[in-house]
């Protein structure tokens, strides 16, 4: 099959390497100048499942768009039906395969991917822990393996931690990991090339029009007829799919990072975290990569996309000094802010879109990172009418009908 792709973001990167490695002719439609420059450029980084199936969602805090109240209200309704259920079987048993699939392209491609093992979620009272008994139950439901820690323990396995700063304790989810997207996406997109896949950087895509040989309408040149088009635009996906009258119930979350460079000495050699350690209160993850520390979380919903929000910053900074202080070196920091689509299921959008020839790879929240290798492998399934092997009903567009 002829297929197109929009977006070269970690969902349409992995997207371009798997359909080519399936034996199809990709082209992928990227606005900007390289793979991952918009969500897939500094996200926090964490390829999660057990996070995901603890549903220990970070704190969501609002900006205040008039626009935003009905999508909170809806946000609140799917909430509210969820419950204290463990998250869908149907999204963990993707989480999980999509995490095996990243090991083994890691592995079989012999790629140098900045990544460390295991995820340490931080409690700093006993009472804030109590909220640690709806995440434990979650684990055990899914059969997620972990660790309960005490304080002494949580040092233990970080001893950079700030023996000031109160801790009551953690759990450690021993498989969960976080690693280097946009390393990784730069690397897939030199395999996914040497399999043949064309990659047309700075191409404004004006329209997509479906059909029974659907078409990619660019900014310059002719229209690009393929047998399928897969959107993978990230926000970018909106417009493009709205222009067709597929208007989805989206709402815009904001994600905020720091990444800075590592403090080295000597005498002190932990000053940072080893792995990743997650602060619970105020929702914000520290993660070693390589030399460097990625601080990420501060959550808004609407707001402006344009720069960093201040107080949000904030957070990230009062979490790095009260867990690794002096850990950071001022100089050489990058701030970094980008939007997310999310549905107030905050589940992903992966299959049919409804409209003849086009589908959907979009809308996978914080965890588009764990997510993305068996996204790949489910749209390359669907597309050549095979069993995917994971009944990802619950994930199709069709849903919002």
């Amino acid at each position: 099959m002829r297929i197109a792709i929009i977006g070269a973001g970690l969902a349409g990167v992995t997207s371009a390497y798997e359909l080519a490695l399936q034996g199809h002719e990709v082209q992928v439609f990227e606005r900007d100048t390289t793979v991952a420059t918009g969500a897939s450029f500094a996200p926090p980084g964490l390829i999660a499942p057990g996070l995901m199936a603890a549903r220990a969602n970070a704190p969501l805090r609002w900006r205040g768009k008039p626009g935003q109240i009905g999508w909170r209200f809806a946000h609140w309704r799917a909430g509210r039906a969820r419950g204290a259920q463990a998250m869908p079987e149907a999204l963990h048993a993707l989480a999980l395969r999509g995490q095996a699939v990243m090991a083994v392209w890691r592995r079989e491609l012999q790629m140098e991917v900045e990544r460390e093992a295991g995820v340490l979620l931080l409690w700093r009272s006993a009472k804030d822990y109590k909220a640690a008994a709806a995440l434990l139950a979650r684990l055990q439901e899914r059969q997620v393996p972990h660790r309960e820690l005490d304080a002494e323990g949580c040092r233990a396995q970080e001893p950079g931690l700030n023996a000031e700063t109160p801790l009551h304790g953690g759990i450690l989810l021993t498989q969960d990991e976080a690693a280097n997207a946009r390393q990784f996406s730069q690397a897939l997109r030199v395999e996914a090339q040497r399999l043949g896949v064309r990659w047309h950087f700075n191409t404004d895509v004006l329209r997509v029009e479906p059909g029974s040989s659907p078409a990619v309408h660019v900014a310059a040149g002719e229209p690009v007829r393929v047998n399928a088009v897969l959107v993978c635009a990230g926000k970018g996906a909106a417009p493009l799919l709205a222009a067709q009258g597929l208007k989805l119930p989206w709402g815009t979350v904001h994600t905020h990072t720091i990444t800075a460079p590592l403090r080295q000495l000597e005498a002190h050699p932990d000053l940072g975290p080893r792995a990743t350690v997650v602060d619970m209160s105020l929702g914000v993850s520290l993660t070693r990569l390589g030399q460097r520390v990625r601080v990420g979380g501060a959550n808004e919903l609407g707001g402006a996309s344009s720069q960093p929000d201040g107080q949000s910053m904030g957070a990230l900074h009062q979490a790095a000094h009260d867990w690794f202080p002096g850990a950071l070196l001022a100089g050489g920091q990058q701030r970094w802010k980008t939007a997310r689509l999310l549905l107030p299921d905050e589940l992903p959008l992966i299959g049919e879109s409804g409209l003849p020839g086009v589908w959907l790879n979009i809308g996978h929240g914080e965890h588009g990172w764990t997510m993305a290798g068996a996204a790949a492998q489910l749209i390359s399934a669907r597309l050549a009418k095979q069993d995917p092997g994971i009944d990802a009903a619950l994930l199709e567009p069709g849903r919002l009908r």
